[in-house]
């Protein structure tokens, strides 16, 4: 820490700066920048951290800057808790001042968020990325289509369950309808669901 370097060489802080600046150093990402390293000592991984005993360093800088360089290189942009991984340390407070401010975009993917640069080419790449890692939402409510094929479906088999049904529209048709839509379309048209029969053990 500076007071220390400032204690061990007998100098004042702006003395100890200017040594340091001479000398080219790194300031912490993570506990506030209040440690510093040499320039040649830290060992950075292929995204420009280093880690040494908790203490984070970032050849970008500032947490900030260090997540804004890991955000605008990402196919399909990073939630806080990858983030976190990658710095290891909590950074979604950050994240959400930078969103506020505009210095990032974001979208949810997956029920949580997924933070993206604002430049326009980028930002582009990473929202169609991220729309596809977005699984298809099962229908809430169904479409005529679907609602066609539910009834075909327990037309054909009508031993098998709102869950099943839904599994069987996926698999052969390719639809996705939650089987609580197919159980609320059977209690809206007042349709009763046969149960199915026991099977009998041998």
């Amino acid at each position: 820490m500076l007071a220390e370097l400032a204690k061990a060489l007998d100098y004042a802080f702006i003395t100890v700066r200017r040594f340091l600046n001479h000398i080219g150093y790194f300031r912490s990402y993570t506990h506030n920048g209040k440690w510093y390293t040499l320039r040649t000592s830290p060992q950075f991984n292929r995204e420009g951290l280093w880690h040494f005993k908790g203490i984070g360093f970032s050849k970008h800088g500032s947490l900030i800057a260090t997540i804004g360089y890991l955000v605008g290189r990402s196919p399909a942009g990073l939630s806080a808790r990858e983030l976190a991984q990658k710095l290891q340390h909590p950074c979604h407070a950050v994240l959400t001042h930078l969103h506020k401010d505009g210095e990032l975009d974001r979208v949810k993917v997956q029920g949580e968020f997924r933070y993206l640069s604002t430049q326009e080419q980028i930002n582009r790449r990473q929202r169609q990325q991220a729309a596809a890692e977005q699984p298809p939402s099962p229908s809430l409510s169904l479409s005529t289509q679907a609602a066609v094929l539910v009834l075909v479906e327990y037309i054909k088999n009508p031993e098998l369950s709102f869950e099943q049904i839904a599994a069987n529209l996926q698999q052969h048709q390719h639809l996705s309808v939650a089987a609580e839509s197919i159980r609320r379309f059977f209690q809206e048209h007042d349709l009763k669901k046969t149960p199915a029969a026991p099977t009998s053990g041998h």
